[in-house]
């Protein structure tokens, strides 16, 4: 059994260089072209099943994915960005983001 990784495309949270954990943030145009450019590259590939955060960028991502599939999407709670609390929202460069996972 193979496992294939993929990230969500871009969000303009993640061009502002914001803390994006569970807010939920929809792709950007580039995000769209990027899972657009990623479901081209996966086209030949054999996946039977996908299995998706339920934040809406990665719904958006692995529905283009699977546009020319139509294969099952599991949306998975336990596969969810972590909750950054009062953090979400703020540019990592006004605080030590490093430290903050230390």
């Amino acid at each position: 059994m193979g496992i294939l990784l993929t990230r969500h495309g871009q969000t303009e949270w993640n061009v502002l260089g914001k803390v994006q954990g569970r807010a939920d943030i929809e792709l950007n145009e580039k995000g769209i072209k990027q899972a657009q450019e990623t479901g081209e590259v996966l086209k030949n590939e054999k996946i039977d099943l996908i299995i998706c955060s339920p934040l809406i960028r990665a719904k958006q991502t692995a529905k283009i994915i699977n546009e020319n599939k139509n294969i099952p999407i599991i949306y998975d709670e336990d596969i969810i960005e972590r909750d950054f609390g009062e953090f979400e929202g703020i540019n990592k460069s006004d605080f030590d983001f490093e430290g903050y996972w230390n």
